[in-house]
This record gives C-alpha cells, sequence and structure tokens, in this order.
C-alpha cells in the first residue's frame, strides 16, 4: 500500500513505525471506493498512507497521545480533511451497524514477561500475547463488509495458531500474506475474508 512518502514526526510515549509497521503496510491492498478502519493507528503513518487511497479512512487509539500526534501528522502532510482520528478502546467506539471493507491492526502481540517498560501498551498482548489480538477479531468481524479483509499482525513468540482459530471461528478465510524473520522472532500479517454464504460465530 505504499505510495508517496509521508512526513512523519513520533513524538515521546508513541509507539514508532517498526519492522511490524511497514510489514503490515505493504501487505494491505486498498482501491479508492475502499472503506478502512486502522486499530492502534499510532503515530498515523498506516491510516495517512490510506487517506491518500481509500474514500473513507479512520484511525484510532487507544492512547491519547498517540491520537494527538496522529492528528499532528495527518495535518504536517495535509490530510486532515481525507481522514477521522480518535481514540478508542479497540472497535468499542464504532457504532454496531458500521461496516468496513479493510479492518486493520498491529496489536501487542508479545506475551507478558513480567518486565515493565513505557512501552507495554504497545507491546504485550496478554499472559499468552494473543488475548488483545481475539477480542479484536471478534469485534471486527461484526464490522467487516462482504467482502472485504481483516488484517492482524501476529508473532512466533506468541500462539499465531490460536489467533488463526479465532479468525475461523468468527467466519474468516485466513492467509497469511506477508512474513519477515526478525533476529528473535518471525512475524506475520493473517488476513481474514468472510466466506461466502457462511454466517459468522462470536463466542462472547
Amino acid at each position: 500500500m505504499r505510495d508517496q512518502p509521508l512526513d512523519i514526526v513520533v513524538n515521546s510515549g508513541v509507539y514508532p513505525p517498526s519492522e511490524d509497521t511497514y510489514l503490515l503496510l505493504d501487505a494491505i491492498v486498498l482501491v479508492p471506493s475502499d472503506t478502512f478502519i486502522e486499530v492502534g493507528c499510532g503515530s498515523g503513518l498506516i491510516t495517512l498512507t490510506a487517506a491518500m487511497i481509500a474514500k473513507l479512512v479512520i484511525g484510532m487509539d487507544a492512547s491519547f497521545e498517540a491520537v494527538h500526534n496522529a492528528m499532528q501528522n495527518a495535518r504536517r502532510n495535509r490530510l486532515e480533511h481525507r481522514c477521522s482520528i480518535f481514540q478508542s478502546d479497540v472497535l468499542s467506539a464504532i457504532n454496531n451497524s458500521t461496516r468496513f471493507s479493510a479492518i486493520v491492526f498491529n496489536p501487542p502481540y508479545l506475551p507478558d514477561d513480567g518486565l515493565r517498560s513505557d512501552f507495554d501498551h504497545a507491546l504485550l498482548g496478554g499472559a499468552d500475547g494473543t488475548e488483545l489480538t481475539i477480542r479484536f477479531v471478534k469485534q471486527a468481524a461484526r464490522h467487516l463488509a462482504r467482502p472485504g479483509a481483516l488484517y492482524v499482525v501476529t508473532s512466533s513468540l506468541a500462539n499465531t495458531e490460536q489467533v488463526k482459530a479465532g479468525m475461523k471461528r468468527c467466519g474468516l478465510a485466513v492467509r497469511a500474506v506477508a512474513k519477515k524473520a526478525l533476529f528473535f522472532e518471525e512475524i506475520q500479517v493473517l488476513r481474514g475474508i468472510l466466506e461466502p454464504q457462511r454466517k459468522p460465530f462470536y463466542d462472547d
């Protein structure tokens, strides 16, 4: 999905664009008719790239600092009229009837090892690294248009098979569309597409 370069400034306390960010960015396929939403937009790189392509773009983050940073970058790149950015816990702020053709999340996906840092909110996804991702998948499946695609980043340090199973349980056909080996892990982007004629199952 990379287009022209963006001028992105990352404020203190906001997760900077990293290897997983760029892997996800390159895996996303968008066309001008798409409606796009990113959960955990951080400094706004992916949301603002989408804003140059899709007809409707929303970026959300649970962190006020990240939302403020993303809005700054939208203005910096003169894209504030092409997207909306606001604070939300996963997709809880979205009306139940609203649907999107592309839903994206680079979640905190590392297991909680008991150590603490300033970026725990952006790195730790629960005891086994998948809790927040599974919660996102359940919410996102309800907001996915048909046809449409859900993209999520996972790590070999967490239980990727559990994420895949959760996606399939929500009626999604799952495929790994990008992978990258790092020094201590392999990260991948999973894409889920609602299967034709299959009714999603939600186990709240």
